[in-house]
């Protein structure tokens, strides 16, 4: 048995799109009538994983880089921040006037400015994108519980400031909103790492790593690239997840997975 890791945004869906295509569907239903594992690890939150995604079928759910782990529809572990330093910094996003949401595994709450900061940034071809990609992202009333991770539309030196104030207690990091661009950033927490899902699979099923395949196709893939046993690249991926994975394969949208899986005899 093997356990297969996918990343979702750029690996198994399209980025503005909410389905992989059918051959990485194809690939992944076959994979598991083979007798191998196969779980999505995403950094986004179980909210924003929908029931399009879970009917194709997989093995476990890795959302938030690994603050929340469910298999087999049972959740394994989750983690949130805490709520005095959520509260602390989505007020440092309101003094700054930036926009923001809060991702929780249960709901997704944007601030007011958010989708407005987006069209005015990106432009209102993106804006209706992103709300296509994630229907579960709303303007709502902002809550400090159930969060996970704090995403922003950064100014020039939003992420120098945030730093300072909260680099000691957080990771501050930044991730494409189209697939070209790094306009985002994102707040959470220290140990937020998609190699600690995988990490945790394999101590459930006593899987040795060489037994384990990752693929992404960004930096925020790194850890699970480098991790696993073998780390696969999406052809659309960014140059330096390329330099360290063992296998570059097509794009998704080239039918990617399918013929990764295929390679690997994972079929």
């Amino acid at each position: 048995m093997k356990a297969i890791f996918l990343d979702v945004d750029g690996t198994l869906v399209p980025f503005g799109e909410r389905l992989p295509p059918e051959s990485a569907i194809q690939a992944i239903q076959k994979a598991r009538k083979a007798g191998h594992r196969v779980y999505i690890n995403t950094g986004r939150c179980r909210q924003e994983v929908g029931k399009e995604l879970e009917n194709i079928g997989f093995d476990g759910i890795i959302c938030s880089n690994s603050l929340y782990v469910e298999e087999d529809g049972k959740c394994l572990f989750q983690k949130d921040m805490d709520k005095e330093l959520v509260k602390e910094i989505s007020d440092f996003f309101e003094e700054e006037k930036i926009g923001y949401f809060l991702e929780g595994q249960k709901s997704v709450k944007a601030s007011k400015l958010f989708f407005e900061h987006v069209s005015a940034l990106f432009g209102s071809e993106a804006s209706q994108k992103f709300k296509t990609g994630f229907p579960s992202i709303m303007e709502a009333r902002i809550t400090y519980d159930d969060v996970a991770k704090i995403n922003f539309l950064p100014k020039e030196d939003t992420i120098k400031k945030l730093k300072i104030r909260f680099e000691k207690k957080c990771q501050i990091n930044s991730w494409s909103l189209l697939g070209s661009d790094r306009g985002m950033g994102e707040v959470t927490l220290k140990e937020a790492s998609k190699a600690s899902g995988v990490k945790l699979i394999m101590k459930r099923h006593g899987l040795k790593k060489e037994d384990t395949y990752a693929f992404g196709d960004s930096l925020g893939d790194l850890s699970m690239i480098e991790f696993s046993g073998t780390g696969v690249a999406m052809g659309n991926s960014e140059q330096i997840l390329k330099d360290y994975s063992d296998y570059v394969t097509s794009s998704i949208e080239n039918d990617g997975i399918l013929r990764a899986f295929e390679n690997f005899n994972l079929l």
